[in-house]
């Protein structure tokens, strides 16, 4: 039996958190739907990123559908009027990346569950606080069933 130091056993014990980034590329009516889908799914960020356009005016419309995500804003470099207005909104939530102590990776969505569970696997072994991934209308089964196995041999039935 081996030992586990405190902050490995602490590590270990703090789960994986998932971040949504957000474009306004596409349908923008959707942009409201979806937040509000990967927050109930379980989310725990919503993320936008400067080179989208003005993150803190983003992040305040996602303010008014949502009630508890995170609203992170990365590359913004907008004055602190619309930093400050986005803060009120958000109620305490809005995070800008550049001055959080967390550590966070981007990644492309997974291919498969077995990406998926290995691209987890490395990011709490690497001792990140979480994965952003984009928008995705996948995004929602992976976050309410993280650790369902595809298990499709029934398929196999149909090959005799």
């Amino acid at each position: 039996m081996t030992e586990e130091t405190p902050s490995a056993t602490a590590a270990a014990a703090i789960p994986l958190r998932i971040g949504v980034r957000f474009s306004l590329a596409g349908d923008i009516a959707e942009i409201f739907a979806d937040a509000k889908a990967v927050e109930a799914a379980g989310a725990d960020s919503l993320w936008f990123d400067g080179a989208d356009g003005d993150p803190y005016v983003a992040l305040a419309a996602l303010a008014a559908v949502t009630w508890r995500v995170r609203l992170v804003a990365r590359g913004a470099s907008i004055g602190a009027a619309a930093r400050e207005t986005c803060a009120r909104l958000a109620r305490g939530r809005l995070v800008v990346a550049e001055e959080s102590q967390e550590r966070w990776t981007e990644s492309p969505f997974p291919a498969s569950r077995v990406a998926w569970d290995e691209l987890r696997a490395a990011s709490t072994a690497a001792g990140l606080t979480g994965v952003v991934l984009p928008n995705d209308p996948r995004l929602i089964d992976l976050l309410r069933n993280p650790d369902i196995i595809e298990d499709r041999s029934d398929l196999k039935l149909s090959f005799g």
